[in-house]
């Protein structure tokens, strides 16, 4: 256990709490100099006719792209200016930027005047920003919001001796959760080889094979046949709407469902927004049935979720294909696993040229051609992947927990530190 330091007093700060009487409460402005009026914002257009990318470009998230010049050749702190990430958090606001770089007009550029930059930038990442954030349609911290936010401000000699203690602590913490992040990668493509294997090969391991003569599929089991998703399936998708808007978004009536609504093959209802029943009649082609498979087409091509446990009227919004059996030929279960396999992942990279897609077609869509067994081995197959694939799902969200926990001890750590909760000064001065 590391001490507290003995004499605290109060900072009037919700976020900061108590603090060492010896320290300082300064605003930013008098502790750093502000570097924005050097940032220069390109274009994607102007990034896309650069011959030598070799330099990091920054954005308000962090390295956005490379470019073949820079501004900056020396370690800056950068805190996001504007965008969602202001209130999700999904990646750190805060951060250093080192070596030659180029830095756009969504973060602002921050140089001590004094101290130790590392200390600076993770009790930067420690400040809660939401009460300095303006809009909510485009929530941004500007640059006189951030500069008059107060901070503690210890000696320069307490700052080096809070990195020393915080460093090695960090460096062995980030390598954990290399290996963690490593363990999800392996075991999401074991995931995806076990399903490949099985809607490809089947089940009994002594069939006899014959070319399928589709190149991304491969062999298949004698008896089975191919076909394409235009032969056996209702597809169905949204385009336009006449000018729906998210401020038409109820809090009750049908329910819409997007993309981000999916959660482990299914769909998350206490996630999705409403619409007025007038608008749900207006579409009746992407009105939602109970066991219908849907896949997104935008953004993240491929995400799942088959329709259970319906709880009302529902219905697609952009972004989504509703794929329904036509004539009993496949289980919804079956082609779930079939577009949750490297066959499918492989015809979309070949459509796609090798390059990342970003938008599915339906024309691309219908025509995937895939392979397909009698409906008595479907069962058997579905039986079988939901067992396998069961279990590897609970080791990824094991190791997921694992990544959570890490990750907030992390942060308690560096908060207990650079905001003077634990008194290191006596620890670092015996080593």
């Amino acid at each position: 256990m590391i001490k507290a330091y003995p004499d605290l007093k109060e900072s009037t700060l919700d976020w900061l709490g108590k603090i060492p009487t010896h320290w300082d409460l300064k605003k930013i402005k008098y502790v750093f100099n502000n570097l924005d009026y050097k940032r220069i914002p390109l274009s994607s257009e102007d990034r896309g006719m650069m011959k030598e990318k070799i330099y990091d470009y920054y954005g308000a998230s962090g390295v956005i792209d490379k470019v073949e010049n820079y501004i900056f050749d020396e370690p800056l702190i950068l805190i996001g200016e504007d965008g969602a990430n202001l209130y999700s958090r999904s990646t750190p606001l805060a951060f250093v930027a080192t070596g030659k770089y180029w830095v756009n007009n969504h973060a602002h550029i921050l140089n001590p005047k004094d101290g130790n930059l590392y200390y600076w930038a993770n009790l930067l990442e420690c400040i809660d920003y939401s009460v300095y954030i303006t809009g909510s349609a485009q929530p941004k911290l500007t640059q006189e919001a951030l500069a008059n936010i107060e901070l503690p401000v210890p000696n320069n000699l307490e700052q080096e001796s809070i990195w020393r203690f915080l460093s090695p602590k960090l460096i062995e913490i980030d390598k954990l959760l290399s290996k963690q992040k490593k363990l999800i990668g392996s075991l999401e493509e074991k995931r995806q080889i076990i399903i490949t294997e099985t809607i490809t090969k089947g089940l009994n391991p002594n069939v006899k094979m014959k070319d399928s003569g589709v190149g991304w599929i491969g062999e298949i089991p004698k008896g089975w046949n191919i076909t394409k998703v235009k032969y056996n399936s209702y597809v169905k998708g949204r385009i336009g709407w006449q000018g729906l808007k998210s401020d038409e978004f109820t809090d009750e009536g049908p329910f819409l469902v997007t993309g981000s609504d999916f959660k482990k093959g299914m769909v998350n209802w206490e996630w999705c927004y409403h619409i007025s029943e007038k608008r749900y009649n207006e579409a009746p082609p992407i009105q939602l049935n109970e066991k219908d498979l849907l896949i997104t087409k935008d953004g993240t091509i491929g995400k799942l979720a088959i329709v259970k446990n319906m709880p009302g009227k529902a219905i697609l919004n952009s972004g989504i294909f509703v794929v329904r059996p036509l004539n009993n030929k496949y289980l919804t279960d079956y082609m779930y696993w079939i577009l949750s396999s490297g066959v499918f992942e492989e015809y979309v990279k070949i459509m796609g040229t090798g390059s990342t897609i970003k938008h599915l077609y339906q024309e691309t869509f219908i025509n995937f051609s895939y392979p397909l067994p009698k409906i008595e081995e479907q069962h058997e197959i579905n039986e079988y992947l939901k067992e396998r694939v069961e279990k590897v799902d609970q080791t990824i969200e094991n190791t997921l927990s694992q990544i959570q926990k890490l990750k907030e001890y992390r942060q308690s750590l560096i908060y207990e530190a650079v905001t003077g909760k634990i008194d290191v000064r006596k620890l670092m001065a015996e080593k």
